[in-house]
């Protein structure tokens, strides 16, 4: 029998072809994001299929919004695979989003978010905070909208959060013991934690800091330390996987946020000093009010640019967006294909060409800024980099 789940704000379904066993793990994992079950229309198409029970409990589990092979899963990691693919579907039903590889809690009435670093403990963390008192809005993507403003707002996922197991030794003993105790789908590799309480899907709040986790192995007392602007536009843009937007409506909503949003750096190693040190970094904060206007609406990216050759006179083409971050100089084509970072060299030569230039004039501009560099060297340095711009669509 095939059934569709459809997910509050989701056009396409969660289609289950057999699969009916998973459903009381949906219902704990998703327990905060509404959903209806449904017999399922042919004519829909899902964003995920999970299909039936194929001996040793192994159900066939496959993508529809993901490039990636189908996969043989437990009940748990099928249900945990489509909600990967959830959090894909997710943005592409509703333009106004992009979602980060983030967890976000709030603290003090505003939404800390924790860019994706790989087993920097986000997850463990994020699980922490909750149950020291401060809801947890995910931890593992954050849905982000963009009011007028420069403020951005993050969204509750409504999905329990999740430990990799097994839990280390070197996690507090009692922070272990209640996580293990806690009720939850689990298997050998994760446990869902349905905890009472959490904020529903959609709940809204204005995100008040980024704060980058930084956990090291060797003791270490927890800090929070400032983080220069282009480091933290360099984890956000990582982490930002909704891929079909354009990238110069990202490049300046980003950088809108980041002018209006502090971001820090968690140096950690003990997880309960990493909760007290957030509580008292935050105290003082006050709760920020839900910004008002419009919300930013994304355009789709323009994929069929192609690049000529190298020309004889180069240029800056008409609507690239540029965006300075600190000291360090962000650029996305007209297209809105992808965001380069220039370097200051490369940022310098950008400036030189908002009128058209031949690249000699360049190369003659870098001979007198570098005398001691041969000039076949710098003639070559020059040549692959307007190549480069001009492949990247960012010189005509």
């Amino acid at each position: 029998m095939k059934r569709d789940i459809f997910f509050q704000g989701v056009t396409a379904p969660l289609r289950l072809d057999g699969a009916g066993a998973i459903l009381p793990i949906v219902a704990e994992i998703a327990a905060a994001w509404p959903y209806r079950l449904v017999d399922a229309d042919l004519l829909a198409d899902p964003f995920f299929t999970i299909r039936g029970d194929l001996g040793q409990g192994k159900l066939l589990c496959e993508s529809h919004v993901e490039d990636r092979p189908a996969q043989l899963w437990d009940p748990v990691n099928a249900v945990c695979d489509a909600m990967a693919s959830l959090a894909v579907a997710l943005p592409l039903s509703d333009p106004h989003l992009i979602c980060l590889h983030a967890a976000g809690v709030e603290m003090a009435g505003q939404l800390v978010v924790f860019p994706n670093l790989r087993r920097a403990g986000k997850s463990t963390l994020s699980v922490a905070l909750a149950r020291a008192g401060h809801p947890i809005f995910s931890d593992d993507v954050v849905p982000l909208s963009f009011p007028s403003g420069g403020v951005a707002v993050g969204h509750a996922m409504g999905i329990a959060p999740r430990l990799r197991l097994p839990l280390p030794d070197t996690l507090p003993a009692d922070f272990r013991s209640w996580a293990e105790a806690m009720p939850g789908p689990r298997n050998r590799q994760y446990h869902y934690l349905p905890l009472p309480g959490q904020p529903a899907h959609g709940t809204r709040l204005p995100v008040g800091a980024f704060v980058l986790l930084d956990r090291r192995d060797a003791p270490t007392a927890a800090r929070l330390t400032a983080v220069p602007p282009d480091v933290a536009m360099d984890a956000l843009l990582h982490q930002n996987f909704t891929r079909d937007r354009h990238s110069g409506a990202v490049l300046e909503v980003v950088a809108a946020t980041l002018a209006a949003a502090p971001v820090w750096q968690l140096t950690y190693t003990d997880l309960d000093e990493a909760v007290k040190c957030l509580e008292a970094g935050f105290a003082g904060q006050a709760a920020a009010m839900l910004p008002g206007g419009q919300e930013w609406r994304f355009g789709p990216a323009v994929m069929e640019y192609r690049p000529g050759p190298v020309g004889t006179m180069l240029s800056q083409r008409e609507g690239c967006v540029e965006r300075w971050i600190g000291d360090v100089l962000y650029l996305a084509d007209p297209e809105g294909r992808a965001i380069q970072r220039m370097d200051p060299l490369a940022a310098a030569i950008w400036g030189m060409l908002e009128e058209p230039v031949p690249p000699e004039e360049l190369e003659e501009a870098l001979v007198e800024a570098f005398p001691d560099t041969p000039r076949v060297q710098i003639s070559a340095d020059i040549f692959a980099l307007l190549a480069g711009l001009v492949e990247a669509g960012l010189l005509g």
